[in-house]
């Protein structure tokens, strides 16, 4: 018989010192990404010694950038499980505005304070200690265990390419957690199956002769071309006043959403209108779209944002110029079957079709859309601990998430897969000054991972 939540949250506490203090330890170092090359460099030696010591076969992929870490326990079992996680971290910000040192692990009021805390150097602490508890408590792991730690994640995740093109035996798997999982129990809570892509761009006006070669006069506006003008007279044709994407092609790409993915979303358990309209100050969301329908357009459709608009004068006085030059940066938030390459080619065909041969497309790093149906049987394994983990209160799956990370390079070989209850995430200020975790955030994860290592063992 499989140990209940419960009782692993309750032995969860023997490894608790242990996971502090290799957390403490990662804490330290300044791991910003790219800039800081010996602080992430340091930090990737460390991991790979705990994953040795622990008595895992570790090694380092380094090819320029910051080294990723991987590290397995293969027992030849029937299963594998597959961790991410990722050692690099934001700048710290205003220093003035943390309450202790961002590079020194601090405890207060029951939680724990440092750059990384929850994203993502202490679900990775938790995680390693997670499958110690459950090998200590059954005398060895009923599943392979892998894990892939990056340190460019906030930077584009540079080298991860070339490693799961390197190493596709190594990320297969049959379940993956997806930068740590959290549980507090009583919480509402969620799986996510998946991530949205994201393609980055930007729109530049190109230079003479189609545009003057510096600003001009504005008297002489009817005769010298305005970049400003034209740039916006170009991004108008991209979206419409009700929010569709108006890109020639676009549409086409895009399937309208799976039943089962749409079910989901009517079971949905948080109460996401009332969240951002708060966070965010909102009178009302965006086109009044609420509950099903705004859960729809944010995990299952794409959207398009003007991240920025560069052009002409910005200072403080008036001054009368027709600007010379103007860039856009726009982003796309992708679903399946829309790729980086093929909304770049849409982008440049449709602003051709146009007219617009004078502004360029700059295409930018990005991500692809990554997604593992609802109906996978390691999506139900997780959802049924998360309801465990959560009752009485309710938990609900997520057919994909809409935020972007590097999961498509995993997906293809092992089912994506992230679970948290939403206590976990209150005010845990990732990327703000005061990051931090709750102490009892971090021993519901490590009772979380070997709940799953367990059950799905015992699957095999």
């Amino acid at each position: 018989m499989v140990q209940t939540f419960a009782a692993l949250r309750d032995r969860s506490k023997d490894h608790e010192k242990g996971a502090m203090d290799f957390l403490a330890e990662m804490v330290q170092f300044k791991t910003i990404a790219p800039r800081e090359g010996g602080p992430l460099k340091e930090c990737a030696g460390l991991i790979d010694r705990e994953f040795k010591r622990k008595g895992y076969k570790s090694a380092l992929f380094a090819r320029g950038g910051a080294p990723i870490v991987y590290a397995s326990k293969d027992k030849g079992a029937e299963k594998t499980l597959l961790f991410y996680h990722h050692y690099d971290v934001q700048p710290a910000g205003d220093l003035g505005l943390w309450r202790s040192s961002p590079w020194e692990l601090a405890t207060r009021d029951g939680k724990i304070y440092g750059r990384g805390v929850s994203d993502d150097k202490g679900p990775l602490a938790a995680s390693m200690a997670g499958v110690d508890l459950i090998e200590d408590i059954l005398g060895g792991l009923p599943v392979n265990v892998r894990f892939v730690v990056e340190g460019e994640e906030e930077a584009g995740s540079m080298s991860l390419p070339a490693f799961t093109k390197e190493h596709k035996d190594f990320i297969t798997a049959d379940g993956s957690v997806w930068e740590g999982v959290s549980a507090t129990p009583g919480s509402p809570g969620e799986v996510v199956c998946g991530l949205k892509g994201d393609a980055y761009f930007e729109l530049v006006t190109k230079g003479a002769p189609h545009f003057a070669r510096t600003d001009a006069h504005s008297g002489e506006a009817a005769a010298v071309p305005n970049a400003a003008w034209r740039l916006v007279w170009a991004l108008s044709t991209l979206k419409a006043p009700d929010e569709r994407i108006t890109v020639d092609g676009f549409g086409e790409l895009v399937k309208e959403p799976l039943e089962e993915d749409v079910q989901a979303l009517r079971e949905y358990q948080g109460d996401l209108t009332t969240q951002i309209m708060q966070e965010y100050g909102l009178e009302r969301p965006l086109m009044g779209r609420r509950d099903v329908e705004l859960l729809k357009e944010l995990f299952l459709r794409p959207q398009m944002s003007i991240c920025g608009v560069t052009t002409g004068y910005q200072g403080v006085e008036d001054m009368t110029v027709v600007p010379a030059k103007a860039s856009a940066k726009l982003d796309v938030r992708m679903v399946p079957d829309l790729t980086v390459d093929n909304v770049h080619t849409l982008l440049r065909r449709h602003l051709d079709a146009r007219g617009f041969t004078d502004i360029d497309v700059i295409k930018k790093p990005g991500l692809e859309p990554a997604k593992t149906p609802v109906s996978h049987p390691y999506i139900r394994l997780v959802h049924s601990i998360m309801k465990e983990v959560c009752a009485p209160a309710g938990t609900g799956v997520v057919p994909m998430a809409q935020f972007s990370g590097p999961a498509a390079m995993f997906a293809e070989h092992a089912p994506l897969c992230m679970a948290y209850c939403y206590a976990d995430n209150e005010e845990t200020f990732t990327h703000a000054p005061n990051e931090n975790m709750k102490v009892e955030s971090m021993l519901g994860s490590v009772a979380l991972v070997a709940a799953i290592i367990e059950r799905l063992g015992a699957k095999g």
